[in-house]
């Protein structure tokens, strides 16, 4: 199978699902422009938003090279290698072969992992301050909306006590 680039995959889903570029960056919390830029090949989504529209994609081609291109992604993040010769620290031990201990470096892929955690962790403390600044703005214009209540309130009343007065008052002739 020749390597998936991720432009062809996200348009062919896109058209899959029948929504516009505009829908599914609504869908996938990006933007217009980045799905524009995925799908002419400018940049390539990260993993997360590629697993959030695996499980948008009904069955069929186009979840299957989905799941292709999430393997590929995944691939270049954290490979699968058993071993890498030359890395390892050798351990003495009876026998022929010595087995090999993990470097004792972390390695580029390490690396990528916990970029893309800060990155996440950021966004998120992002959101948390937005949702407790937007639940402070409810708080205030529930607050208002109370005082406006007792205000009517008050005016109704004060109306009514005034209407009850007017037809009990004497008349002077």
């Amino acid at each position: 199978m020749a390597e998936l680039t991720a432009a062809r995959v996200i348009r062919r889903v896109r058209q899959r699902l029948e929504v516009s570029q505009e829908a599914l960056s609504r869908l996938l919390n990006a933007t217009k422009g980045a799905i524009q830029h995925w799908e002419r090949g400018r940049n390539n989504p990260d993993l997360a938003r590629l697993i959030a529209l695996r499980q948008l994609c009904p069955p069929g081609v186009e979840r299957k090279e989905l799941d292709g291109l999430i393997k590929q992604v995944q691939a270049t993040i954290a490979p699968l290698s058993t071993s890498q010769p030359g890395l390892g620290k050798k351990v003495g031990g009876a026998g022929g072969r010595a087995p090999t201990l993990p470097p004792t470096f972390p390695n580029e892929n390490l690396v990528l992992l916990r970029r893309q955690n800060a990155s996440l962790r950021r966004q998120v403390a992002k959101m948390e301050s937005t949702i407790q600044r937007r639940n402070e703005q409810l708080r205030i214009l529930e607050d208002l909306v109370r005082d406006y209540q007792r205000e009517k309130g008050a005016v109704a009343a004060a109306a009514t006590e005034k209407a009850a007065e007017a037809p009990g008052t004497p008349t002077s002739a």
